[in-house]
């Protein structure tokens, strides 16, 4: 019940960040933002954090921490002001914690946009790694589903196993739940293609 209540305003209705147009536009901004980062700051996916561990991994053995922990160590910055934020905000003003997590990403990008391609990516790229922590954070469940805005492959999976199971059970709410994932999927590589399409146009400006 307390889990169900979590998924749902007090007038029964869905909260604003749990909707599926929200999902979208937050996906779009992953996949954009990805390709963003790889193609004008330095091929670097500052999104997902798998890359940068295995990188430590590699430079732990050649004894060069420091690159790839800058990444990692901004993105639990990232957690942990989310949580504090959460826990300082009430929901129930006109203002929410969720808005000042959408500023601060607002601020941050604006900064982004003025710092030149070249010798600021790596500050540009921990940056959208806070980012996409708070991001992460901030927004996990679409109509009471599980999903990641700035990556795919927990959303891939989950599309997988919900369309097993629709084709399996011939379940309507399998396939909705399979159709949402589709949905996130779908508009995180859209992201991804406009993030190339207007890199290529305006450089680090696209942002």
């Amino acid at each position: 019940i307390k889990n169900n209540a979590r998924h749902k305003a007090v007038n029964g209705r869905l909260r604003i960040s749990e909707m599926l147009l929200t999902g979208i536009l937050l996906t779009a901004v992953g996949g954009f933002l990805d390709a963003y980062t790889y193609l004008v700051r330095g091929g670097v996916f500052a999104n997902g954090q798998t890359g940068n561990l295995v990188l430590l991994g590699i430079r732990l053995a050649n004894r060069n921490f420091r690159q790839a922990s800058y990444y990692i160590f901004a993105f639990l910055l990232g957690v942990f002001l989310t949580e504090i934020i959460q826990r300082h905000i009430s929901n129930d003003g006109f203002i929410k914690w969720r808005h000042i997590i959408l500023a601060m990403e607002i601020l941050l990008l604006t900064i982004c946009f003025f710092l030149p391609a070249g010798r600021t990516d790596r500050v540009v790229n921990i940056t959208i790694s806070f980012i996409c922590a708070l991001q992460t954070q901030a927004f996990r469940s679409l109509k009471g589903l599980s999903y990641i805005s700035v990556m795919c492959t927990g959303n891939l999976r989950s599309a997988g196993e919900h369309t097993f199971l629709a084709l399996k059970k011939r379940d309507r709410g399998e396939w909705f739940a399979a159709l949402r994932y589709w949905a996130v999927i779908g508009v995180f590589c859209l992201g991804a293609l406009c993030g190339a399409a207007l890199s290529a146009w305006w450089g680090q400006k696209a942002v």
